[in-house]
């Protein structure tokens, strides 16, 4: 039997009810992909800002001058592409009782911010080794 020409195909409605169909589709995974790389950029970030208070506590542990370590400072450091600001705080005022801050020991609070959201802060205490 041969197919009629006018049922043969598709309509016009039919098609444009394909095209909605697939246009909500592509719009959800395209929304999908666009979310993950904003996770993604995140995640990325708070790595670096890991690396960076690794690397700004490294440099305090280095100098072995705990008892000069007393004022706030704040510095601007670059790592992966990424510009970071740190806060570095000397025996803040909640620091544990028991991590007295002396000549030879000091309790310091790294804090590091990608504009203004602090993306990882790092507490630790160091002593001279032998003296506290």
């Amino acid at each position: 039997m041969v197919p009629d020409s006018r049922t043969a195909g598709l309509t016009l409605l039919e098609v444009l009810v394909a095209f909605v169909v697939l246009g909500i589709a592509l719009t959800a995974l395209l929304s999908a992909m666009l979310s993950n790389t904003a996770l993604n950029t995140d995640v990325s970030r708070r790595a670096e800002a890991v690396k960076v208070s690794e690397a700004v506590l490294e440099g305090y542990r280095q100098s072995g001058d705990y008892g000069s370590l007393r004022t706030m400072q704040t510095s601007t450091v670059t790592s992966g592409g990424t510009t970071f600001n740190t806060v570095s705080t000397f025996c803040p005022n909640d620091a544990p009782s028991s991590m007295v801050c002396s000549g030879s020991a000091v309790y310091i609070r790294v804090e590091v911010k990608y504009g203004n959201k602090v993306l990882h802060r790092a507490d630790t205490y160091y002593t001279s080794f032998g003296s506290e």
